[in-house]
């Protein structure tokens, strides 16, 4: 409690934080300290049922960091850094813009230049969701009247599609997984379809040798790019039974008796799990050592007749692929094996039957187009063939 040069008495109460962290506080005036202390105590209350005191010149920034840091308590972590990071950079313009003078513009000239740069469908729908949170914070706090952010329309963008690796690539995959410490790893991403956070959480109990399974129950993440912890699946889903093709079961049996680690593939400075950034530098040696094998070569340093030197430019045999291709690439064996769209499903540890359904569309759709090229090219043949005269 402080008092003024004008004899009022002060208190503050901490109701948040701003962007750049630094406590939010509001202050409470009165003429006793008891009319003080009876404000500071129904704000506290308020606080506590989840209420924010109304105030006419609240701006959208505090109000936005309160709602992440104080309402929601129970996210994951890799949650929270997404809604921090849309609140910072995408929503940084509404910032300090009061939350009464808001209109269904401001946040639709943000989705738009979202478009207009590329971004996907999916991040746009996180920006509105998020910035249509806050506002309905403020409305059932009655700072306003309505969401005004609820009906922005987000832009129609047709997805990119993820394509398979290559059979050259593949083939690459399956001779060369003795030369590389990833090559036994990315065999299995590609012959059971596990999410690289899977396989890098993956310990040798998960693989049954027996029956020629493996069981994915868990998954790594990586908060804020620090140290690898261990998550459970998102949805029930994602626990699962994958079928190991026996073909690859020697490389695993192998490879299993190299390792002193609990992990699959483990870090090699301690034996536990990979950081991200170690697996980052294992995947791009990995996808280096590739390109080597495939006929490429390193930028090399030449010296040359006068005695000066020059370089010969790097040779790029084989073009790098993600751990995420692989999967996609057993989703497409699947569908060419003819694994009907459920098991695929349960295999690929969708919660929505609708997600395997959009990979196995697009790969009728290819299928269609190839059948229509072979078609078209059957008939060209035959005709040249028949030596007959189209005009």
């Amino acid at each position: 409690m402080k008092k003024t040069k004008r004899g009022y008495y002060k208190k503050s109460l901490v109701m948040g934080w701003d962007q750049s962290g630094k406590l939010i506080r509001k202050y409470f005036y009165g003429k006793t300290q008891q009319d003080v202390n009876r404000q500071l105590s129904e704000a506290i209350q308020a606080k506590e049922w989840g209420m924010i005191p109304s105030d006419k010149k609240a701006t959208f920034g505090p109000l936005a960091f309160s709602w992440l840091n104080e309402f929601k308590p129970l996210i994951s972590e890799k949650t929270r850094v997404r809604y921090e990071g849309i609140i910072k950079n995408q929503l940084e313009p509404l910032h300090k813009m009061k939350l009464k003078e808001l209109k269904p513009m401001h946040l639709q000239a943000i989705i738009n230049r979202m478009a207009r740069d590329g971004y996907a469908q999916k991040s746009m729908n996180h920006v509105k969701q998020t910035a249509s949170q806050i506002m309905e914070l403020a409305l059932e706090n009655d700072i306003v009247f309505r969401n005004v952010f609820a009906k922005v329309r987000v832009p129609h963008v047709d997805a990119n599609t993820r394509e398979p690796i290559t059979p050259e690539q593949r083939n690459l995959i399956i001779t060369t997984w003795k030369g590389h410490r990833m090559g036994v790893p990315a065999l299995l991403m590609l012959y059971c379809g596990l999410r690289r956070g899977e396989m890098l959480a993956l310990t040798w109990n998960d693989i049954d040798f027996k029956t020629q399974v493996v069981h994915v129950n868990k998954a790594v993440e990586y908060p804020r790019n620090l140290q690898a912890s261990i998550k459970k699946p998102k949805t029930k889903a994602g626990t699962r039974d994958i079928p190991i093709p026996d073909a690859i079961m020697t490389a695993l049996k192998e490879y299993r008796t190299q390792s002193t680690s609990l992990y699959f593939c483990p870090s090699v400075q301690t034996g536990g799990l990979m950081s991200n950034q170690a697996y980052k530098e294992a995947w791009k040696s990995y996808m280096h050592y590739l390109n080597i094998q495939a006929g490429g070569s390193d930028k090399v340093r030449i010296k040359n007749e006068d005695g000066k030197y020059s370089y010969r430019p790097a040779v790029t045999a084989m073009k790098s692929f993600t751990a995420h291709q692989l999967r996609h690439s057993y989703a497409t064996m699947l569908y060419d094996a003819g694994v009907d769209v459920k098991t695929a499903q349960r295999y690929l540890g969708h919660a929505d039957i609708n997600v395997t359904m959009k990979v196995y569309t697009h790969l009728s759709d290819r299928t269609l187009k190839e059948s229509t090229a072979k078609m078209n090219e059957h008939v060209s043949d035959e005709i040249r063939s028949a030596k007959l005269l189209i005009k």
